[in-house]
């Protein structure tokens, strides 16, 4: 797939001009500019300084207006207040892309947030798209270009990275330097005044990228974001790591860069139906990125380990039960193989504990004795013992696994002695990792990747609703003025959906309550009624079972005065008179807005225990015939409906 038309400037241009160039490298526009002479970018360069006739040994011009070529991509670096004039005079040169790293927008005053709202009531009016403001930049390695002002081109490779951060982008590029990793494109979005990560996720899919890694700190529209994440899935596994999680980070969140956070819990779900995953630390996101990004997905979860120390065969043991991944005893036949060629100290199971002797022939008579068919991923530890060769181990791994069809990483554990084998690895594709841990965690991923693209369906379920009926409901609770609502006011509503409902009626007194009990048939239930109270059995508002009318009045009696004397705030209207129905499954529903993701209706255990087991397990689902959503509930949300 290629990117989309209005992105191609971004992905392949032939001119690029650097608007507030400058002769010194140390500022932002000499750092873009000596970035791209530095990394060899084959296209013409053109710098833009109205103070000068020549910036870095190129020709300068006044303005873009005054080039005598035309120009892709225009990399936008002078102040904010300049930044709107320089990008309408790109418009009138017919600029089909911009990248604006200058910062002093809606991160910043309210002068910063009106010259962004320019911007943005702008851009809808022109050809020119743009990545910005207030970011570090774009990176193509595969076409040496570099338009950010950090130092030094990464290497090419199959990773694409999209981020919010411009910091945490710099940082990145220096930390995948020293570990060569290959990406085949690198973008910081900044304030996303026009393309966002949906555009950029969308376009990442190209025949280049092996694995979409993502630091998202909000979503500019959730469910473009989902849709996307679904178009996407099959083709490239997307791993996605969202700030922001806590109260404390999205607040840090919207300061800084005004962000939306939304719920974290709807985007969790979002994340999980489309068929992504998402990881919650840095470094967990490129541990995962690095294997997806050379390695097949594993058929399942069954994990071989093959170390040269048992303990370290026990931590990665202990590591794959946490991650949900299965290590299995081996099959006779597979044991008999491994007895044949090691000694009688090496232990046959799984984790295949080679001991501390073991050297390179070892390792690779271990390997060839499993074969691929033994598991589905495998996990090649070492550690650093008196005779160990890392590199001549490494080889006999690249060697005996060659062709394999199953994903092989390795932690290669320990300091200087184990580096020449881990760094042989990884320039043959194979992640070393410094523990256990992380590389499991890396393999459960991948499994968790391989298990959603096969079970999300395209299916959705078709609900018959009486529309005419629900639009007349909820203009009469509106009319009223209805706030939180009760059973009594959602039964008609979840009926017009086809939803059934258990009788109830609503009795204002104690004596009334029996009444209705009669007429209603024994066994009944009783529950307070009031706007105020949401955790009924909390404050005594429920009881079940009465099977006379007796026993309804004394018992309405009882809770009204108790609850009183609990709630003395709580408007209290009197009791729900319901008749008891068989025992079933409890179910929570409620529904909220979300400010990324819209209605979402939540799903979730029921019943008096629901906040101490919290079983909920959110999932998203779009109705391609009505823009409807449901997901689980989760703890957050459970105020949105009443027990």
């Amino acid at each position: 797939m290629s990117p989309l038309p209005s992105l191609a400037p971004f992905f392949d241009p032939q001119c690029v001009a650097v608007v507030g160039a400058s002769r010194d490298p140390s500022k932002v526009g000499g750092s873009v500019l000596a970035n791209l002479r530095s990394a060899g970018f084959p296209g013409r360069v053109i710098p833009i300084n109205p103070a000068a006739e020549v910036v870095q040994g190129l020709k300068a011009y006044p303005s873009v207006l005054a080039t005598d070529a035309p120009i892709d991509l225009a990399v936008i670096t002078v102040p904010a207040p300049d930044v709107m004039a320089t990008l309408k005079e790109c418009a009138r040169k017919g600029v089909a892309g911009a990248v604006v790293i200058s910062a002093g927008f809606r991160e910043s005053t309210d002068a910063g947030r009106e010259r962004e709202a320019e911007l943005r009531q702008w851009l809808p009016t022109q050809r020119i798209r743009l990545i910005g403001p207030n970011c570090l930049g774009w990176i193509r390695p595969s076409r040496r270009l570099n338009l950010t002002f950090a130092p030094g081109m990464p290497e090419m490779g199959g990773i694409a990275f999209i981020s919010h951060s411009g910091a945490l982008a710099v940082a990145i590029l220096d930390w995948a330097r020293d570990r060569r990793m290959g990406f085949s494109f690198f973008a910081s979005l900044g304030n996303q005044a026009d393309l966002n990560e949906s555009d950029l996720l969308d376009a990442a899919a190209d025949p280049e990228t092996r694995v979409i890694l993502a630091y998202l700190e909000g979503v500019a529209h959730g469910r473009r974001l989902f849709e996307t994440l679904r178009a996407i899935r099959g083709r490239k596994p997307v791993v996605v790591l969202k700030a922001g999680r806590s109260a404390e980070g999205a607040r840090a969140v919207s300061s800084h860069t005004g962000s939306l956070a939304g719920s974290d819990a709807a985007f969790d779900a979002a994340v999980r139906q489309a068929g992504a995953v998402r990881v919650s630390r840095i470094e967990e996101l490129f541990d995962v990125g690095r294997a997806l990004a050379s390695q097949p997905l594993p058929r399942g979860r069954r994990l071989l380990v093959v170390t040269n120390g048992g303990g370290l065969g026990i931590v990665s043991a202990d590591a794959a039960r946490s991650a949900g991944m299965q290590v299995e005893p081996l099959p006779d036949t597979v044991r008999a193989r491994l007895a044949a060629v090691l000694p009688s100290t090496a232990s046959l199971t799984n984790p295949v504990d080679l001991v501390g002797n073991a050297d390179a022939a070892r390792y690779s008579h271990a390997l060839h004795a499993l074969g691929h068919e033994s598991g589905d991923a495998l996990l090649v530890v070492l550690t650093a013992q008196a005779a160990t060769d890392s590199a001549g181990v490494a080889r006999a791994v690249i060697g005996a696994t060659r062709g394999w069809t199953i994903p092989v990483v390795a932690a290669f554990v320990g300091g200087a002695r184990v580096m020449p084998g881990a760094r042989a690895l990884e320039e043959a594709g194979i992640p070393a990792y410094t523990f256990p841990e992380p590389a499991v965690e890396a393999l459960a991923s991948m499994a968790l990747i391989m298990g959603r693209h096969r079970s999300v369906s395209e299916s959705a379920a078709r609900y018959a609703v009486e529309s005419t009926e629900v639009h007349a409901l909820l203009r009469r609770l509106k009319a009223a003025g209805a706030g939180r609502l009760g059973l009594l006011e959602l039964a008609p509503l979840l009926r017009a959906y086809g939803i059934a409902c258990a009788v109830g009626q609503a009795a204002t007194s104690a004596h009334e309550a029996a009444v209705l009990a009669q007429g209603l048939g024994f066994p009944v239930a009783l529950k307070i009624l009031s706007p105020d109270i949401i955790h009924k059995t909390e404050v005594g508002g429920v009881m079940l079972g009465l099977n006379s009318a007796e026993e309804v009045s004394w018992r309405a009696d009882t809770m009204l005065g108790r609850v009183r004397s609990e709630c003395p705030t709580a408007d209290i209207t009197g009791v729900l008179v319901q008749p008891m129905i068989p025992p079933g499954r409890e179910l929570l529903l409620g529904m909220i807005r979300d400010p990324q993701f819209g209605p979402v209706v939540m799903v979730g255990f029921g019943g008096i225990y629901v906040e101490v087991l919290k079983d909920t397990a959110p999932a998203w689902h779009r109705s391609r015939t009505a823009k409807r959503w449901r997901c689980s509930m989760s703890s957050e949300w459970r105020h949105c409906c009443s027990a």
